[in-house]
Order: structure tokens, then C-alpha cells, then sequence
């Protein structure tokens, strides 16, 4: 079993895995015998954490974009990175922002999250030309698609349409008036 959930996390980790992974918790070994196998593995991820904090604590998009691309990140152009956002140092790898998207101040990009019963693990990706607002959190396996918003202090845990906008907790469509379409 435990060589069957390291496979598991090398296909999703490796890109021949899409959707998000998730081992549940059993007696016969702790999940950091899957995430962190060897002790190459667990210095690979101190080197994550030390270069996604550096990231974090840059002033500008490009210096932040740098140090978010040597942890894994694939950034693309133009991509806006607001002070306090926080990347997830265990898979940076894991996630992908498209050009011309924006990242509000304080919000939260976790590609892994541990529960009472399993660990899970998934790709985030933000598309091209949307806006994650302040201090809103997105799960791990979550897409939003491009030209989309998400309201501030929004929890996505769910997929996002392309061109949609959502707000709340968990994170709903918002129906627009009239006055609100241009």
C-alpha cells in the first residue's frame, strides 16, 4: 500500500496525473513515509520553503515571480503577486498562473491539505486574466478558469467557469443586476 500511494504522488507530481490525490489515513505507516520518503526528499522541501519565503517577502511582482519560479511555480507573464499572498512550499510545483492574472493581497494557494481521515494533494491552476481577491483561499485540485474573479475572503474549493464570478464561503456565483453588466 504504501509503495501504490508513492506512485500515486510521483504521477501527480510528475504531471501524468491531473485530479486531485487522496490517501487516506490507515495504522500501517504515517502519511510522511509518502511525502517524505528520503532525507534528499526532505531537503528538497526545506529548499521549497526557504525559496517560496524569499518569494513572499519580495516588493515587487518580477523579484516575487523569480523566487516563485526556482520553488516550482509555473508564472506566467505580467502575472500580479500582492504583498502577504502565501504559496504552498510542499508542491509549488503544483501550481500554474496564467498571464495577466492577479492575486489579491493575503490570499492563500494550498496545493495539499490533511483531514481527520486522508491527505490530498492537487494541482491549482489560475487562468489567464482573473483575479483571486483578498485574502480568499483556494484548494488544492481547484481551477479557476480565465477572465474569472473570486470575491475577497472567498474559500474556492470547487472548479471556477471561464468568465465567471464568485464570492463567499464555500464560494458561490454571484447573480448580477442589470446595473452591474455593462
Amino acid at each position: 500500500m504504501l509503495e501504490r500511494d508513492r506512485a500515486a504522488l510521483r504521477e501527480l507530481l510528475s504531471g501524468v496525473r491531473y485530479g486531485p490525490l487522496v490517501i487516506a489515513r490507515n495504522d500501517a505507516y504515517d502519511i510522511d513515509a509518502v511525502v517524505k520518503p528520503s532525507l534528499f526528499s526532505r531537503f528538497a522541501i526545506a529548499c521549497r520553503y526557504v525559496l517560496v519565503g524569499l518569494g513572499t517577502l519580495m516588493p515587487t511582482w518580477a523579484a516575487k515571480a523569480f523566487f516563485y519560479r526556482l520553488a516550482g511555480v509555473k508564472v506566467g507573464s505580467r502575472v500580479c503577486i500582492s504583498p502577504g499572498v502565501v504559496i504552498d512550499p510542499l508542491y509549488p510545483s503544483l501550481i500554474e498562473l496564467e498571464d495577466g492574472c492577479c492575486l489579491g493581497m493575503g490570499c492563500r494557494l494550498f496545493t495539499h491539505e490533511y483531514t481527520a481521515t486522508s491527505f490530498r494533494a492537487g494541482r491549482i491552476r489560475i487562468g489567464k486574466g482573473s483575479v483571486i481577491g483578498a485574502y480568499s483561499m483556494i484548494r488544492s485540485g481547484v481551477s479557476v478558469g480565465r477572465g474569472a474573479t473570486v470575491g475577497a475572503m472567498s474559500f474556492v474549493n470547487r472548479d471556477v467557469p471561464d468568465g465567471e464570478t464568485v464570492a463567499g464561503v464555500p464560494a458561490k456565483p454571484v447573480k448580477r443586476s442589470r446595473e452591474d453588466t455593462p
